[in-house]
C-alpha cells in the first residue's frame, strides 16, 4: 500500500509552485490531463510509477525539471 501504480489517484505537492496537485495515473488511452487523469506513458505518469508515500520525486518534464513530493496514494 502507498505505492504508485496504474490507476492510483495521487496527491503530490508541487515544490516549485508551493501548491498540491493531484492526478490518477491511468493508460494512454484514458488520459485527460485537464481533469487530473496523466497517462502513465507521460513523463510525470512514468516518473511517480513505483514511488511511495513522502517520497520526493524529481521528473525530467518538457517543460523543465520539476519536483514534487508524494503526500497520499489512493489505490483503486
Amino acid at each position: 500500500a502507498g505505492v504508485v501504480s496504474l490507476s492510483s489517484r495521487v496527491t503530490l505537492r508541487d515544490e516549485d509552485e508551493k501548491e498540491d496537485v493531484e492526478y490518477q495515473i491511468v493508460g494512454s488511452q484514458e488520459a485527460n490531463p485537464m481533469s487530473g487523469r496523466i497517462s502513465d506513458e507521460s513523463p510525470i505518469g512514468r516518473g511517480l510509477l513505483g514511488h511511495r508515500v513522502g517520497e520526493t520525486v524529481t521528473i525530467d518534464a518538457p517543460a523543465g525539471e520539476m519536483k514534487f513530493t508524494i503526500l497520499s496514494v489512493e489505490n483503486a
